[in-house]
């Protein structure tokens, strides 16, 4: 039953409430944000706090229309499933049968999984971030590296990790089973129909779009500059541009479902996958379905370099939210979201789960490895809440409690590591379960005393295949430092040594930072080569020239 606000506050209260909640945005030297809410049908809130572009100095309006990232994956999503309808596509088919030239594993999973983020191939973005950091790479290159590929995350089906490429496959395959770009697409079968007349597909940051803020980027110093997102060919994977009262319709007919669409297709969409050892997933097709402090809610948020959104749905209580974010110091779109909804729902929702607690696992903070995985975990302690770091990323992740020997890792909804801490406590291993698979990981230490032994063998250069790209290892100031590069450009970053064959990898870049963990072989004297990992690629081969 939906509840209405103003059974526990008048809606004043409720507008006061979202006002203070989003004032420290609404200035004239930062760039800013646009929210929309609307509550059983009803606008309750719209309204564009600080500025659009500090360069021309205009701010942002309820109208203004921004990048919504990755919310576009279920846009894509959708229209993939009108095509089944018509014949043209079958979801369940390998992806090459639309795309024969991905002749390598890459040809493997089908479009189903592929927008489950289930497929195990690589992304682009992915090895493109590691391989020359920011730099852009040319239209085209998103499918070239796809083809290219020898390896996989993991085998299809097995595992989920979020894949920005298999979405760019999804839409090259729309676009040759609809006979029509992407965006073309979207327009007439989806943006027409609902009423959508400020969203568009925007494949570079390049493009001029009147109307459209600019995405910023903070600097060091408080400074800001552009945001543009490297690639000029994003796509499904999260190329729209939007406003939130084009949001809001939007929303509003993901819960109406009465414009187009089977009832397949609609329960296809929100369908939450089950993994091969019977654990059921929280992501659809594009979509995330969960429950929040009790709440039945969908969502999905995006970010690309300097912006972000959320796009978030309780439908049984008629609440629907967007937040559109064009760089804003410290705001988070999921974060406010959610605020949004404890203001507006109040006494309709439960209490919150609470953190798991640092103390009865003290003793297990710090980094673990495993050699079959290549994976590098950190358990560490903020204010008293252990949480979870991913090969050396400088913020921790919040962790749930399953039972009381078991946590897993929520992030972004993506529930699929999941640690014995029990365990861990009574072996001085920890099992941790990543997909279908439990591996032990064993405790791995900073100690200077003993990193000479992987100074010297690690000093070399290596080649990538997947990656299509060249690293140095080498010596400065007695530290190990590595540079990664290609034909687009360079990146360099330091080494921490974690043990005779385990180590971190940092990278700085400007909005995509690389955290990796490398795994060095140890069958020679000097060392043949090594894997790379990060939160979404695994066991990168890099072989010693």
């Amino acid at each position: 039953m939906a509840v209405n606000p103003s059974a526990d506050a008048p809606a004043a209260s409720i507008q006061q409430q979202l006002d203070d909640l989003f004032a420290p945005w609404s200035r004239t030297d930062a760039p800013g944000l646009s929210v929309g809410v609307v509550k059983d049908g009803a606008p309750l809130y719209r309204r564009g706090f600080g500025m659009a572009s500090l360069e021309s100095g205009t701010q942002i309006t309820p109208v203004t229309k921004l990048r919504i990232g990755s919310t576009t994956k279920h846009f894509t999503a959708l229209l993939a499933l009108l095509l089944e309808e018509d014949g043209k596509l079958d979801l369940d088919a390998p992806i090459r049968t639309y795309l024969p030239e991905l002749t390598g594993p890459g040809g493997d999973p089908s479009l189903r999984l592929l927008l489950q983020h289930r497929g195990g191939s690589r992304c682009y973005l992915d090895l493109g971030f590691i391989a020359h950091g920011v730099a852009i790479a040319p239209v085209g290159r998103a499918l070239e590296m796809q083809v290219r590929q020898r390896d996989r995350n993991f085998p299809v089906g097995e595992a989920m990790i979020y894949n920005n490429g298999g979405y760019h496959l999804v839409s090259l395959a729309i676009e040759r089973a609809g006979g029509a770009s992407l965006g073309d697409q979207m327009k007439s079968r989806l943006f027409d129909v609902i009423g959508m007349p400020n969203t568009e597909l925007v494949l570079s940051d390049y493009a001029l779009v009147p109307g459209m803020a600019t995405c910023h980027l903070p600097l060091p110093d408080g400074g800001w500059r552009r945001g543009i997102f490297p690639t000029e060919d994003i796509k499904g994977e999260g190329g729209l541009v939007s406003n939130i009262d084009d949001m809001l319709r939007w929303i509003a007919h993901l819960r109406s479902q009465d414009r187009f669409g089977a009832r397949a297709s609609w329960e296809a969409l929100f369908s939450q996958p089950v993994y091969p050892d019977g654990t059921t997933g929280c992501y659809g097709l594009g979509i995330m379905v969960g429950t929040y402090r009790g709440a039945s809610v969908f969502h999905h948020g995006g970010g690309v370099a300097g912006g972000s959104s959320e796009m978030m749905s309780f439908p049984d209580h008629g609440l629907d939210i967007a937040v559109l974010i064009n760089g804003a110091r410290g705001a988070d779109p999921n974060a406010l979201a959610l605020k949004v909804a404890d203001i507006v729902l109040g006494d309709a929702l439960t209490d919150r789960p609470g953190p798991v607690d640092t103390g009865p696992y003290r003793s297990l903070l710090g980094y673990w490895w495993s050699d079959a995985t290549g994976m590098i975990y950190e358990l560490r302690d903020e204010q008293d809440t252990l949480k979870i770091g991913l090969c050396g990323t400088p913020i921790g992740f919040n962790l749930e409690a399953v039972d009381p020997d078991h946590v897993q890792m929520a992030l972004g909804g993506f529930r699929d590591v999941t640690l014995n801490l029990t365990a861990g406590l009574e072996t001085g291993t920890i099992p941790i379960r990543f997909g279908i698979s439990t591996d032990s990981y064993v405790r791995v230490t900073p100690d200077s005393s003993r990193d000479a032994p992987l100074k010297t063998r690690a000093v070399g250069r290596y080649d990538c295949h997947d990656a299509d790209c060249t690293a140095e290892i080498f010596l400065k100031d007695g530290a190990l430092a590595m540079t990664i590069g290609d034909g687009f450009g360079q990146s360099r970053g330091k080494l921490k040594i974690l043990g005779e064959t385990a180590a971190l990898l940092r990278i700085p870049a400007p909005y995509f930072p690389v955290f990796a963990a490398l795994s060095f072989d140890a069958d020679a004297p000097v060392s043949s080569g090594f894997r790379l990992c990060t939160g979404r690629t695994r066991n990168l081969r890099f072989k010693r020239v």
